[in-house]
């Protein structure tokens, strides 16, 4: 069903005169692939491919590890992310508007774009390396998950603020 230079082109050109509602699900596991600036490993889907009278309804699930950075420490790291989505491709004939999927007449969907805008999106706002992450110190920049550094040693002692009345 698909190759091995791209995983994520899939042949469905045999999906273009079976009767609507026809679906057949096609497994898409990879252990490494770089999609434009996206690193993923271990990804593990599968699409299920419908026709229907528009098109070829794609419903796909699955899940990856992106490589992604820590918004504490800004280190590199794995993120294992469930992703699921759908979309419709077009038969050419029945296109709308400019943003549909069209239908190709190779008989081939290529969704490397698709993957990669779906898992962006399944990222967490919040990435951490670990739950208990320590941060950068905010005056060095040290990464207190791998060292300690002077500021954090000694943190600075709360002074009065010029101004403020003290009770």
């Amino acid at each position: 069903m698909n190759n091995r230079d791209n995983p994520l082109r899939l042949s469905v050109g045999y999906f273009y005169n079976k009767p609507i509602g026809y679906s057949r699900e096609i497994p898409v596991d990879v252990e490494h692939l770089e999609l434009d600036d996206l690193v993923i490993n271990n990804l593990k889907s599968g699409v299920v491919v419908s026709r229907t009278r528009e098109g070829l309804l794609l419903q796909v699930k699955g899940m990856a590890d992106v490589e992604t950075d820590c918004v504490r420490c800004l280190k590199d790291f794995f993120l294992t992310v469930d992703f699921d989505f759908e979309e419709l491709y077009q038969f050419p004939s029945r296109t709308r508007e400019e943003t549909d999927l069209i239908l190709s007449n190779d008989g081939y969907i290529d969704l490397r774009s698709l993957y990669r805008e779906y898992l962006i999106l399944a990222l967490p706002i919040k990435r951490l390396c670990k739950p208990d992450c320590k941060g950068l110190c905010v005056i060095c920049g040290t990464n207190l998950n791998d060292a300690t550094c002077e500021h954090q040693t000694n943190p600075p002692a709360l002074e009065h603020i010029e101004g403020e009345e003290t009770n």
